[in-house]
């Protein structure tokens, strides 16, 4: 196991867009950078931090986040943001070598567009370039349905135009099977013109392109959340401890969560998915 120098950290589910497949609650808690600052110390005391993912909701509308980056990077950390590009503050942070930018676009301007707004894509591209100019190391997170699927051609050549190069990572959208039995979430979203991809298709976008999750799937990691519960994975709905919990005692319980039997899930009794689609790359 050796994800552990790896954190993943929501401190947010509040987001400034309505996108229409969204499956997230937007709930109101909202973490403290002091809160964060704590928790990483005394992770760091117990195993040595590489990287943090910090995810939302959308983590440019808190006041403090840019500052919050800028000391982790200090401390050597190397910092991923997921953003939805719609609020540019990389102004000020300053070390942009220790940052991957990594901007959420669902396919071409018109497909993007009606999912997350108007005027969106080309938002996306403008702080794109923006994060380039400024030396951040810059990817694409990109969500598929039916309905882009199909273009995923036509997309990676518009983007390498603008960026050649960049990396791509596809996320299928969650299936049916998980937004309609998910416990917490249990938001489906926007259906018609959003239609989830079939087996088939799962199977051929997993064969041939970056996804995620990884095709491996064993992506349990620490996962700190918005209302101070820490979880096995960022998708997870049983906690593993709280906020306070010692790190030790937080590790010791992922390890035991962890089936080795389902490609190292630390939820197995839920379902996914995925799983049989994963299988049968195998």
């Amino acid at each position: 196991m050796n994800n552990f120098p790896h954190l993943y950290i929501n401190p947010l589910e509040k987001c400034n867009l309505r996108c229409k497949i969204c499956y997230t609650r937007k709930t109101t808690p909202i973490l403290t950078e002091d809160q964060i600052l704590d928790f990483v110390k005394r992770y760091q005391k117990v195993c040595e931090i590489q990287t943090i993912t910090f995810c939302g909701g959308e983590v440019f509308t808190l006041p403090y986040f840019t500052d919050l980056v800028n000391v982790l990077t200090d401390q050597g950390i190397f910092v991923q943001v997921i953003t939805n590009a719609s609020i540019n503050r990389i102004i000020k942070i300053q070390n942009p070598n220790s940052v991957n930018i990594i901007v959420s676009i669902d396919g071409l301007k018109e497909y993007h567009d009606s999912n997350r707004g108007d005027g969106r894509f080309d938002q996306c591209i403008t702080f794109l370039k923006d994060a380039k100019m400024r030396g951040f190391h810059t990817e694409v997170f990109s969500i598929v349905t039916k309905q882009n699927f199909q273009q995923i051609s036509q997309f990676e050549a518009y983007m390498y135009t603008q960026f050649p190069n960049i990396p791509i990572a596809y996320h299928p959208r969650k299936p049916i099977s998980y937004v309609s039995n998910h416990p917490i979430s249990n938001i489906i979203g926007r259906m018609k013109g959003f239609d989830f991809l079939d087996s088939n298709e799962l199977v051929q976008l997993m064969k041939t392109k970056k996804t995620f999750p990884p095709k491996d799937l064993g992506c349990y990691q620490i996962s700190l959340a918005s209302d101070g519960k820490v979880y096995g994975c960022c998708e997870s709905y049983n906690p593993i401890g709280t906020i306070s919990t010692p790190i030790n005692r937080l590790i010791e319980v992922l390890k035991k969560r962890v089936d080795s039997t389902c490609f190292g899930c630390v939820q197995p009794s839920f379902m996914c998915g995925i799983k049989d689609i994963i299988r049968k790359l195998q």
